[in-house]
């Protein structure tokens, strides 16, 4: 009996711990260093949403080197772009550069449909066809981009609040309630 109980409280945990991967698999973020992106090679499933976070002290930006859409205005310390990788960006790989400083390069690879391989942070953006890409960086900049493609982005000191309850907060809770359960279940059992 006690061998049964403790196999449940590992698969809870094992679920829980499990869980915050599988949902965050929408939005990723990349820090702009000085003078570095990271993580310098990424690679997400169409539709992600990639927001790039000036954590350094020097302004930066996020361009293409392959003359495809992704282009920020110039964020400042605390500033953010976001872009939204479409469903046609499929098996496409976007390499990108700060072009304040050319030697930062880095490069976000769009998978068929697979997981992605960092985790993430919440951040928005929206994405249609149309001649040029924007970026707001103070009141608003505007930036072009590949006759094919628009990225609209917004440009904040900080990532917005979901106001959701945070989802490790949940696990750890439930992980406990568990524990709980199993210590009465084998206080009685023996």
């Amino acid at each position: 009996m006690k061998r049964i109980l403790y196999l449940v409280i590992l698969s809870m945990a094992a679920l829980l711990i499990s869980v915050p991967a599988a949902s965050a698999q929408d939005e990723m973020t990349v820090s702009i260093q000085d003078f570095f992106f990271d993580p310098d090679q990424l690679s997400v499933a169409p539709g992600t949403t990639v927001t790039w976070v000036n954590e350094g002290q020097a302004p930066h930006t996020v361009t293409s080197t392959d003359g495809k859409e992704l282009d920020s205005a110039t964020l400042q310390p605390g500033d953010t772009y976001s872009f939204t990788f479409k469903e046609d960006d499929a098996g496409e790989s976007y390499a990108y550069q700060c072009t304040i400083h050319p030697e930062m390069t880095a490069s976000v690879m769009v998978s068929g449909g697979g997981e992605m391989t960092t985790p993430s942070a919440s951040a928005s953006a929206s994405s249609s066809a149309s001649p040029s890409a924007t970026a707001s960086a103070s009141p608003s900049a505007t930036a072009s981009a590949s006759p094919s493609a628009r990225a609209s982005a917004s440009v904040s000191p900080k990532l917005p609040d979901t106001g959701g309850a945070s989802l490790p907060l949940v696990a750890g809770v439930a992980l406990v309630g568990f524990g709980i359960l199993a210590l009465i279940a084998m206080r009685r059992a023996s």
